[in-house]
């Protein structure tokens, strides 16, 4: 369940684009720890660093590592590491990787794939691909691109663990769930981490990737935030939907066939897990399940779902949310016309895709603002004209009398004093209070200030 890529507007930051450079995996794995102080307890996490690089932009130079992490038992996982540069601690992003494609492993799988180049091809990796077996999409990345993504974390002295979960190499979701694990075992072990102020960030598979990572953290590394874009949060519930919900929604035969082709890799991976259909005698979904997550999940989330979301139904989130809506903080994106479910195809929504700026400007301001420092000015870019073309939007749902409350919340983050907003484009900055104070002006017709508007916003948004 792939969404939008996560490259950031702050890549056009002080007009100077991000190179990484200098990524040299190494002929023989070099471990990054002397071997007295290699982990003997099953819960830390034996770390070999496999290659290295540099990310140089806006004058300014971070290190990264390409690690291997093994824990007892399990199968290897893959992660890129950028240490934090500053003295003492500093807060740490980590970043669920589900399906970007890796070839500085040395293993053969990886190799494999990176040979096939981007596209679509067999599944042939999971153990349980056969004839009838639908193909998956395959998309390489670098350490390069990854350092790019990273570039507004690291401008603001956070480190970034980049955590793989190479959805084309096969395995199950224990075997994703186990990647994540390992990344936030080795925080626990790692140098220089604030740990209590570590974010997680995923969408879609990555999402879930993030959910059950946090559920699952070392009890000295459990994320202080996270923000997860619509998440598969329950398996149970997601099987359900694609076997009964979609079937009783869908009467074209051709687009349910599309829905039946795109799920089967992912149920494969699922059955390899919990032993099949839930509504099947012997099978066991009892730690792949929205009240498992509210059960566990100790970190707050925000989520943001399109309410046209046809691959994970929004459903979903307000299920999660109604379970524990002290952690998980929701923002729907709401279609205002009326939905005809024979005309969607198989996405995260329109909205998704249409403001996708956007949701990277309110998810970078949810995680900077609670993680970055008290007195530390907090840069988040946006693309000239996107928050106004979704504030449109929003007010569109409030004349149809829809709930819009979650909105208010997001744009108050942006009015923090510390908050400067960047137009990804020119380069040029504005307080964000007054930034808000505009764009909310522009749309109601109101006149606050930014020295009023975190007032007037408080209560929420002003009535059309």
């Amino acid at each position: 369940m792939r969404l939008l890529s996560t490259t950031l507007l702050a890549l056009a930051f002080l007009g100077s684009f991000p190179t990484a450079c200098c990524s040299k995996p190494s002929p023989s794995a070099n471990s990054c720890q002397s071997p007295d102080d290699m982990p003997t307890d099953p819960g830390t996490v034996q770390v070999t660093q496999l290659g290295s690089g540099s990310l140089d932009a806006a004058g300014q130079t971070w290190p990264y590592q390409l690690l291997r992490l093994e824990v007892p038992g399990r199968a290897a996982t893959y992660a890129q590491w950028f240490p934090p540069r500053k003295p003492g601690v500093s807060p740490i992003v980590v970043l669920t990787k589900p399906y970007d494609g890796i070839a500085w492993t040395g293993e053969t799988v990886d190799a494999k794939w990176a040979a096939r180049g981007s596209g679509l091809h067999p599944d042939d990796s999971e153990p349980h691909f056969g004839p009838g077996s639908s193909s998956i999409a395959y998309t390489p990345t670098t350490p390069e691109l990854v350092a790019s993504e990273s570039f507004v974390y690291l401008f603001h002295d956070f480190g970034v663990l980049a955590v793989f979960g190479r959805f084309y190499a096969g395995g199950d979701l224990q075997n994703d769930r186990d990647d994540m694990n390992a990344g936030m075992r080795f925080l626990a072990q790692a140098p220089n981490v604030d740990t209590t102020r570590i974010g997680i960030f995923g969408g879609s598979w990555g999402g879930y990737e993030a959910l059950y990572a946090a559920a699952d953290a070392p009890a000295t590394v459990v994320p202080s935030v996270g923000v997860a874009l619509s998440p598969l949060s329950d398996f149970a519930q997601e099987v359900d939907y694609v076997s009964r919900v979609v079937p009783s929604r869908v009467s074209d035969a051709a687009l349910r066939s599309r829905y039946q082709q795109f799920f089967e890799p992912y149920f494969r991976r699922i059955y390899a897990t919990t032993g099949g259909d839930p509504l099947s005698s012997g099978t066991d979904y009892t730690r792949w399940t929205a009240a498992h997550l509210a059960a566990t999940v100790q970190t707050p989330f925000l989520i943001l779902h399109d309410d046209w979301d046809t691959l994970i139904p929004v459903e979903h989130t307000r299920a999660l949310v109604s379970q524990a809506p002290h952690r998980f903080t929701p923002m729907y994106f709401q279609n205002t016309a009326a939905v005809d479910w024979n005309t969607l195809p198989p996405d995260h929504g329109p909205l998704l895709s249409t403001h996708g700026n956007v949701i990277i400007t309110l998810s970078l301001g949810h995680l900077l603002v609670k993680l970055g420092g008290a007195e530390q000015p907090l840069y988040i870019p946006y693309g000239a004209g996107t928050v106004g073309a979704w504030l449109r939007g929003v007010r569109a749902s409030q004349e149809q009398d829809r709930d819009v409350s979650d909105v208010a919340p997001r744009l108050l983050e942006l009015t923090d004093p510390r908050v400067q907003m960047l137009e990804a484009t020119q380069g040029t900055l504005q307080p964000g209070a007054a930034f808000v104070a505009e764009q909310v002006n522009a749309i109601w017709g109101t006149s606050f200030t930014a020295a009023t508007v975190r007032t007037a916003l408080e209560p929420g948004l002003p009535t059309p």
